[in-house]
């Protein structure tokens, strides 16, 4: 019941994952979540989005479209809300009601997958709640390169694009964000350092097949 800050280092590989999936619906084609989807592709790596429940609930659809691209789904809890606030109860009914919201929209395109992963909300944690991940069947993953967006106060884009760069290395899991505030930085920042952590002999991979059977 470990919780997991980076994957193996043996090979030149990075796990991207992306929280507060989905920032907005199919509805904003040109913005938000879809034009991060069309990046994605136009970058052609996978990524490993962290699910808000209330959002999936809410924007019906892109969870389906986002596994249906080849990208992977963990669970960020039902709500923005530190998940370090909450109590046992609490926190085991966002985490399944997040789980439910999930395979309701990939039923909904005849689609299922393995959820695995877990990221708690503000990225704060606790022994117990690790427990209580694990028994739903979640490991709890953190992550080794986060430039510090999602906070409300982002950084300046030059600095986030300098910081994923710079702290690249084999095993990584860079965190990211998709929200109203984030995802603009999120795309110009993939747009600009994937095509460079390439040309250094990167891949990018989900962190089912960075981890692989741990």
């Amino acid at each position: 019941m470990d919780v997991i800050f980076n994957g193996p280092a043996d090979h030149r590989v990075l796990a991207l994952t992306i929280d507060d999936f989905p920032s907005s619906g199919a509805d904003r084609a040109e913005a938000g979540t879809m034009a991060l989807l069309d990046l994605l592709g136009e970058l052609d790596i996978p990524v490993t989005f962290f699910a808000i429940g209330e959002q999936v609930s809410k924007h019906r659809g892109m969870a389906a479209r986002a596994v249906a691209a080849g990208h992977e789904l963990g669970n960020h809890m039902w709500r923005n809300q530190w998940s370090v606030t909450l109590g046992r109860e609490d926190f085991l009914q966002q985490l399944d009601d997040t789980t439910a919201a999930i395979k309701a929209d990939l039923a909904a395109a005849d689609l299922s997958t393995s959820l695995r992963w877990f990221r708690p909300s503000g990225g704060w944690f606790h022994p117990p709640m690790v427990a209580w991940a694990f028994s739903r069947g979640y490991r709890t993953v953190l992550g080794s390169i986060w430039p510090l967006d999602g906070l409300g106060i982002a950084p300046p884009e030059q600095a986030q694009r300098w910081f994923v760069e710079r702290f690249a290395n084999p095993g990584g899991i860079i965190v990211l964000h998709d929200s109203q505030a984030a995802t603009p930085a999120t795309r110009h920042t993939l747009e600009v350092v994937v095509p460079k952590l390439k040309q250094q002999g990167f891949s990018f991979v989900t962190l089912s097949t960075l981890m692989g059977s741990c």
